[in-house]
């Protein structure tokens, strides 16, 4: 399983009244990990869009573990796989950079729906290329 990164920092609105990064902006934080790592692999929201063809999400675990703070530089690990005949799975984890310290680990399930129905990830030429 290949695993694609990228590097971020935190930002002070993100944070809530205890200082810390708020728990929603972590969903934030990964699914603009997720997004780079599709577009990576050569997919374009707007194109799938436009030929019908939606990527969504259907399930996230997330696990907190510790917590970033303003100024934290981390980065943000994407793996997938495929799970069964449609679901494509997301395993992520938000690690930060200045003590290699685990912050969140997160299991994102994802599906592919064309013309309104679920269709198998390997149907797709750009999903399949990232799960091989």
């Amino acid at each position: 399983m290949e695993k694609f990164s990228i590097e971020m920092d935190v930002r002070d609105y993100e944070l809530d009244v205890q200082s810390i990064v708020n728990n929603s902006v972590y969903q934030n934080y990964l699914e603009h990990a997720r997004h780079e790592f599709l577009h990576h692999h050569g997919i374009d929201f707007v194109e799938f869009a436009q030929n019908n063809i939606l990527l969504v999400v259907k399930n996230i675990e997330m696990n907190f573990k510790n917590s970033l703070v303003s100024r934290d530089k981390f980065k943000i690990e994407v793996a997938a796989e495929k799970e069964g005949n449609l679901k494509v799975v997301f395993h992520q984890n938000i690690i930060r950079i200045a003590d290699n310290k685990t912050i969140l680990t997160a299991k994102v399930t994802g599906v592919a729906i064309k013309k309104g129905r679920p269709v198998a990830p390997d149907t797709i030429p750009q999903i399949e290329r990232f799960l091989n």
